[in-house]
């Protein structure tokens, strides 16, 4: 278990992120853009902190996980040119702070949405983050982009000479698989691929199911 734990933490401290992350904020200090550059900072340094904190929590409440993933997607937006429209909606029945789930398990799926799916993507580029609750087991968190398609991403992949593997991913799902030991429920995740009547790539949704504590 700490092995994992510590993998996952290797995982979401990735120094790709944090290299980009900290040479967009020192391109806003060389434009002389010091508001950004300070706003930027602060909630970078905010990130940090909450991933180290979370890092050494079994489960945390999902009110702190939707406010850890909405630091990460303000920053990642930065190299987006703040172009990703990013979107957060929680069913009423859901109460975001008696509800537990694993730290920081979100964040993976969002920067495979954002890397994989719109990184290449032309136009409009959305994700929304969907939250509810099957029943008094079960919470589904759904994330939805609209970007080119698994199909597309792998042959983007495939054409690049450094090829680099996501291992948040799976990471996450053997720590879900270690959370629902200690309950009767078992969790899923699920990627589908939405298409239109044409069969053109819309986009991918994931679908976590995870039990209530």
């Amino acid at each position: 278990m700490l092995t994992l734990e510590q993998t996952m933490l290797r995982s979401q401290m990735n120094p790709h992120f944090l290299f980009n992350s900290l040479n967009s904020i020192k391109l806003y200090i060389i434009n002389n853009e010091k508001k950004n550059a300070v706003h930027y900072l602060n909630k970078f340094s905010k990130l940090v902190r909450k991933i180290l904190e979370a890092s050494s929590l079994r489960e945390i409440s999902l009110e702190d996980e939707l406010e850890t993933v909405s630091l990460y997607m303000h920053i990642e937006n930065i190299r987006f040119s703040n172009k990703i429209d990013f979107t957060v909606d929680v069913d009423r029945d859901v109460d975001v702070n008696q509800v537990k789930i694993p730290s920081l398990i979100l964040q993976p799926f969002l920067e495979n949405a954002l890397w994989y799916g719109l990184s290449s993507k032309k136009g409009i580029k959305k994700i929304h983050l969907h939250i509810s609750k099957q029943d008094e087991e079960f919470i589904i968190i759904r994330i939805t982009d609209n970007g080119i398609g698994r199909a597309a991403s792998e042959k983007i992949k495939e054409a690049k000479v450094l090829k680099r593997k996501s291992l948040g991913i799976d990471i996450t799902k053997e720590r879900l698989k270690n959370f629902s030991k200690d309950y009767l429920n078992s969790f899923k995740v699920e990627f589908i691929d939405l298409k239109d009547e044409g069969k053109k790539a819309l986009g991918t949704e994931v679908i976590l199911t995870i039990p209530i504590i």
